[in-house]
């Protein structure tokens, strides 16, 4: 079980790290505004969508190491991710909803 959880903090890590290029990457493709007509704000949503899924993702597969210890870690973390994206999915649609009903409401 040691291993397993040994394991589990390695892959959590390098996640944890692959933030780094992640940042570097959504400050390169999303700089400047559009064009003349609208300019939005773009700046941060892949840093920050990607440090969600890694919340969930890393409570997900903390859970799911205490709950499976004798499956693999890998195994546990791609199961976590991919509930991590259903999860998040929703989420922002729930999110979403409730901005708008707080507009209409004020």
């Amino acid at each position: 079980m040691k291993s397993t959880w040994h394991k589990h903090l390695i892959i959590c890590l390098f996640l944890g790290l692959l933030a780094i290029p992640i940042y570097f990457l959504d400050l390169a493709l999303m700089r400047g505004g559009g064009g003349n007509w609208i300019t939005l704000d773009f700046r941060g949503l892949i840093f920050w969508t990607y440090m969600t899924l890694l919340a969930i993702d890393i409570v997900l597969s903390s859970i799911g190491v205490i709950l499976f210890p004798k499956s693999g870690a890998l195994r546990i973390h791609f199961w976590s991710m991919v509930l991590s994206v259903t999860l998040l999915a929703p989420g922002f649609v729930v999110y979403g909803k409730l901005l708008r009903a707080q507009a209409i409401t004020s």
